[in-house]
């Protein structure tokens, strides 16, 4: 049977046929998706059933090209099931793993519980593809700082608790690199709303909240650094400063080193990769950008973060006299 087409009449036939037997057919099915396209709803049932949610997702995934309705509660099933399942991969399972993630995040009607856990599972493969967000994690971290705390939680060790005695469990490990890589690459601002609107008073509240917390749990300098490094992407301010004055405030404090120290590095990893320019035109671009930033908040009341921006300056400047030197000396040799 499992050398026919599948379609919905060989399913009835399987089922009506070998009873408690039927999940040797589909375990053994090739899931040719052309031939029931119509009901591929029932097969996805039964492949999440039988043990072959790699199979569901591209029967998931055919819907999804298709226009076709998707449950959502079907579809967290399959991506669920696939972290624990020992079935071959599909060639494009990844692919299609992401465009089922898109289709959650873009249902109005997803439980959003349900949602976070898929987000959580498949932070690796979302961090990996071009375009893909784990966007229900990423406004968790903007919007709720407990969530925030505890993610720094699981990946570093407090100031006031002692060397540990053993080393962590492989799922502790499994874990903490999840929450790192979240943080990593993490874009949303605090302050950012769900509408994609920032609100002065919701950055300041969270804020405050992180120093408490991080402060009591002894994670406060690691935090701050995090969120310094976040900051690159604060939106502009009203009044036409490049950035917004209530982040630009905060990067100011006087208890805000930390802050500040995290935003000059996520601004140096932020470039990415690039091209070496032998001259080094786009480092000295980059340094006469940051003059003229630094120039702009200073004007604005904000000296020491204008400090951290100068100092982006010069290390533009090293940077380029750097690969100038570098050049030259090659250019000398041959």
């Amino acid at each position: 049977m499992a050398y026919l087409p599948f379609t919905r009449e060989i399913w009835d036939l399987a089922f009506e046929w070998l009873q408690k037997d039927e999940h040797e057919y589909w375990k053994r099915i090739n899931t040719n998706a052309y031939y029931a396209e119509e009901y591929l709803a029932v097969a996805v049932n039964k492949l999440i059933e039988h043990g072959r949610p790699h199979a569901a997702i591209y029967c998931l995934y055919r819907m999804r090209r298709k226009k076709q309705p998707i449950d959502s509660n079907q579809c967290v099933k399959a991506l669920l099931a696939a972290l624990s399942s020992s079935e071959p991969n599909f060639t494009m399972t990844r692919y299609w793993i992401v465009e089922l993630i898109k289709f959650l995040q873009e249902e109005p009607s997803v439980n959003q519980d349900d949602l976070f856990r898929v987000e959580w599972a498949y932070v690796p493969l979302l961090k990996s593809h071009k375009g893909a967000v784990p966007q229900l994690l990423e406004n968790r971290l903007a919007n709720d700082p407990e969530f925030f705390c505890e993610v720094i939680r699981l990946i570093y060790r407090s100031k006031k608790e002692e060397q540990p005695h053993k080393y962590p469990s492989e799922e502790s490990k499994a874990i903490a690199t999840n929450a790192w890589r979240l943080l990593r690459e993490w874009k949303t601002p605090p302050g950012t709303l769900k509408d994609g609107t920032f609100s002065e008073e919701h950055f300041t509240e969270w804020l405050q909240k992180i120093k408490e917390v991080c402060t009591e749990s002894g994670h406060f300098e690691v935090a701050l650094i995090t969120i310094g490094e976040v900051l690159i992407h604060a939106p502009t301010d009203p009044g036409g400063l490049w950035i917004h004055q209530v982040v630009a405030k905060s990067l100011n404090e006087r208890d805000a080193d930390d802050m500040r120290r995290g935003y000059k590095t996520g601004t140096y990893n932020s470039r990415g990769v690039y091209w070496v320019d032998p001259i080094g035109k786009p480092e000295r671009e980059l340094a006469q950008q940051f003059r003229s930033k630094a120039e702009e908040v200073e004007n604005a009341g904000f000296q020491r973060f204008a400090v951290t921006l100068r100092d982006l300056a010069d290390g533009y400047d090293r940077k380029a006299e750097q690969i100038i030197n570098k050049y030259k000396d090659r250019d000398d040799n041959e």
